[in-house]
């Protein structure tokens, strides 16, 4: 547990490390286990299980190869197989992987039913996968200009407008809890457990992480609070710009709000 909570120690968004902690612990990490980071992006999920269970068999797929080549700096190993690879035609067999990850993924793809199903076939019988999506019903302060547009004229801003469409950034769905229970028992998997996580937020946070502060990361700006750079030191001047953040995230104790940020759920085969 405490290694991973020195994971996120440093993390500027309080709901990715509450998503990460909760990820991570309920793996049930053994040693040479296969693990598939679905989706890996630039890495952040690859290097924590290298970090923590050494021996892991671990697979890294994403359809981006600029994501995929950031992630092969930071874990270049034997042990991880990066792969360029579409989620609804992966490249694996039936019963493969022991423990699967599947985070901030599915609401990208436009058949996430095929996505699922993908999933369901590669994962081992009483194997894991650990899936979060965002929530539909997410808080006002989290994203105020779409959360009044889908109330007041049931529109969002395009999803195409990274920097300013918030939780729609690249997204073709949200997901209700119910709705996402629907679609992966009608694939064939059972829900061990269910989270609703991060309700009360800093005003605007989607668009000061992710719409602003994503960017100046990128740009080199910042890069101790580059979640992709670790371990690494945070600086007083990222301490004092994220302590607001941090402070409000403090009133978030329950695990099952019908606001949040995220939705996640613990599913075997």
């Amino acid at each position: 547990m405490k290694k991973i909570d020195l994971l996120v120690a440093n993390e500027p968004d309080p709901a990715f490390a509450r998503r990460a902690r909760i990820i991570l612990r309920n793996l049930s990490l053994r040693p040479d286990q296969k693990v598939l980071d679905a989706g890996c992006g630039r890495g952040f999920y690859l290097k924590a299980l290298l970090t923590l269970e050494p021996k892991l068999q671990i697979y890294g797929l994403d359809l981006n190869p600029k994501y995929l080549a950031v992630a092969e700096k930071s874990v270049s190993k034997a042990s991880v197989k990066l792969i360029a690879g579409d989620l609804n035609h992966l490249p694996f067999a039936d019963n493969f992987f022991d423990r699967i990850i599947a985070s901030e993924i599915l609401e990208h793809i436009p058949d996430d039913r095929q996505a699922l199903k993908e999933l369901y076939r590669v994962l081992k019988p009483n194997g894991r996968l650990v899936l979060t999506v965002p929530n539909q019903n997410y808080p006002l302060a989290w994203d105020p200009l779409n959360w009044i547009l889908e109330k007041t004229c049931r529109r969002h801003v395009p999803a195409n407008i990274w920097w300013l469409a918030g939780i729609w950034a690249d997204h073709v769905r949200l997901y209700s809890l119910a709705d996402l229970k629907a679609k992966v028992c009608l694939i064939g998997f059972k829900i061990k457990k269910s989270w609703s996580v991060t309700h009360y937020c800093f005003p605007l946070a989607h668009f000061w992480l992710y719409g602003l502060g994503k960017n100046l990361v990128e740009r080199g700006w910042f890069s101790d609070c580059n979640r992709f750079l670790w371990p690494r030191k945070e600086s007083w001047l990222s301490k004092i710009l994220l302590f607001p953040l941090r402070a409000i995230d403090c009133l978030n104790q329950e695990e099952n709000l019908s606001s949040s940020v995220n939705l996640l759920l613990l599913l075997t085969k």
